[in-house]
C-alpha cells in the first residue's frame, strides 16, 4: 500500500534538471498505465532511460516519487503563481480574475502526447485516489481554492465562505476544465477546435466575458436576496 512518507531532504521542486523532469514525466507514464502498486523503479528508470540510482538521489524512494508525480500533473504551484501575479498586477478583481483565466486557458498549449499522459494520470489518481491526493490537496490547492473564492466573492461583494462565492468560484472552475478534461472529447464533436494560440484566446475571452456578465448582474443585488421563488402552477380545473 501507498504509505505517506517521512519528510526527506531532496532537490527543491523548482530546481531546473533535466534527469529530474525526466523521471517524473516517465513515471507518470508508468504510474497511469499500471498504478501505484504495479509500477516499479526499474520500469521507470527504463522509460526515462537513466540510471536506477537517480531515483534514490532527487526522490529518495517510491512513495516519494509517487508526490512529486502528483504535484507535477497538478501543477499547483504554477496555479498559484498565475493566481498571484493576475491579483498583484490588478487592483481590479474583474481584470484580476480575466488574466487568470487567460494564464489557465495558456496552459493548454502543451504537446497532445503529454497532456495525455498528465490526463490519464489525473484522472486515475481521481477515481482511485492514494493518500498522496489528500496531502498534495491540503499543501497547495486547498490554499489556491480559498484565495480564488476570495477573488471572487470581492467581485460579488459577498464573503468567501458564502453558497454563492462557492457555486460561481465551481462554475469558473468547470469552464475552465472542460477544455482540460474534455480535450479529446472536444476534438470529435468539434473539430474545428484545435486550440490554437488564437482559438486559446477566444476561449478564454469567452469563459471570462460569459462568467463576469452574471458575477457582475449579481453583485448589483443585495448581498440577502434570497432565490426568487416561482409560483406554484395553478392546478386547472378539471
Amino acid at each position: 500500500m501507498f504509505a505517506r512518507p517521512a519528510r526527506k531532504t531532496r532537490k527543491p521542486v523548482t530546481m531546473p534538471d533535466d534527469t529530474r523532469t525526466k523521471l517524473l514525466k516517465a513515471a507518470m507514464k508508468v504510474f497511469s498505465q499500471k498504478g501505484y502498486e504495479k509500477a516499479t523503479i526499474r520500469e521507470i528508470c527504463r522509460e526515462a532511460d537513466v540510471n536506477i540510482a537517480l531515483v534514490n538521489y532527487h526522490f529518495g524512494d517510491k512513495a516519494e516519487l509517487y508526490l512529486e508525480v502528483v504535484r507535477y500533473a497538478i501543477d499547483a504551484a504554477a496555479k498559484t503563481k498565475l493566481l498571484n501575479r493576475a491579483v498583484e498586477e490588478n487592483a481590479d478583481p474583474c481584470d484580476a480574475l480575466r488574466q487568470l483565466i487567460r494564464g489557465f486557458i495558456e496552459r493548454l498549449s502543451e504537446t497532445r502526447e503529454q497532456f495525455g499522459f498528465n490526463l490519464q494520470f489525473i484522472m486515475k489518481e481521481s477515481t482511485q485516489p492514494t493518500p498522496a491526493l489528500s496531502q498534495i490537496i491540503d499543501e497547495t490547492l486547498r490554499p489556491l481554492y480559498g484565495r480564488l473564492r476570495s477573488l471572487i466573492g470581492q467581485i460579488l461583494s459577498l464573503p468567501a465562505d458564502h453558497e454563492k462565492t462557492k457555486l460561481c468560484t465551481h462554475s469558473i472552475m468547470g469552464q475552465v476544465l472542460h477544455y482540460a478534461l474534455a480535450r479529446p472529447v472536444i476534438g470529435f464533436l468539434w473539430p474545428e477546435m484545435k486550440l490554437t494560440t488564437q482559438q486559446r484566446r477566444r476561449v478564454a475571452d469567452h469563459i471570462a466575458d460569459f462568467s463576469l456578465a452574471y458575477l457582475l448582474t449579481h453583485r448589483m443585488k443585495p448581498a440577502t436576496a434570497e432565490p426568487r421563488s416561482f409560483p406554484r402552477k395553478k392546478r386547472e380545473a378539471s
